[in-house]
Order: C-alpha cells, then sequence, then structure tokens
C-alpha cells in the first residue's frame, strides 16, 4: 500500500515534467538534443521510481511489492527529493532562456550601435 502512495504521489510530477519538455520542444523552445537528454533524465527517474523498491525487495528475499518497511518519511523524502529535482529542472531552463534572450538582445543593440556610426 505504502508503495502505490509514493508512485501515486511522484506520478504527476513525472508527468507533468514530460509534458512540459514535450510543450517545450513543440514551441521549439528547446533543442533536440535537450529533448533527448530531458526525457532520458525523467524516463530514468520513473523507471528507477517504479522498478528499484521491487527489484531490491527481490534481491533480499521479500515479496516484490511488500512495503512494510517502507515509512511515510521515506515517502515524503522521495516525494521531495523528485519535485526538487523538476524543481531545479525547469530553473535552469529558465535561466538558460533568460541568457538567450539577453545575448540576442545584445546582438541586436550591437549591430544598431555599429550602424549609426
Amino acid at each position: 500500500m505504502r508503495y502505490a502512495l509514493l508512485v501515486l504521489l511522484n506520478m504527476p510530477v513525472v508527468l507533468f515534467a514530460f509534458t512540459n519538455i514535450l510543450v517545450q520542444y513543440k514551441m521549439r523552445k528547446i533543442s533536440v538534443g535537450r529533448f533527448r537528454q530531458q526525457i532520458t533524465l525523467w524516463l530514468i527517474i520513473f523507471v528507477a521510481l517504479v522498478g528499484s523498491f521491487p527489484i531490491y525487495n527481490h534481491a533480499i528475499g521479500n515479496p516484490p511489492l511488500d512495503s512494510s518497511e517502507l515509512s511515510l518519511f521515506d515517502i515524503a523524502e522521495m516525494t521531495a527529493i523528485i519535485y526538487l529535482i523538476y524543481a531545479v529542472n525547469n530553473q535552469r531552463r529558465k535561466i538558460e532562456q533568460a541568457e538567450k534572450i539577453i545575448r540576442d538582445l545584445h546582438q541586436e543593440i550591437s549591430i544598431k550601435l555599429s550602424e549609426l556610426k
């Protein structure tokens, strides 16, 4: 039951990240390489979220979905870590976009100033 709660709490963040990446790519705000990198990152997070706990349980001899050792603190901690990864990644994207805009504006100002002289 606790494992299902962990997955259900984190799935909206992962799905929102996938949606956000896809929208950014379709609006041509990120390159194909960045799109692939971000999709790979979130696929790894998704697979680790869904698969790591059952694999761990199977390796130590417990039933794969036995979540008796999973505490509510562990669930909150994992949810916070995944949300923080999303937030940091989103802030990095916003900083890169702001730097690109500033660079483009600086280039336009340089061109206009050189035309005036």
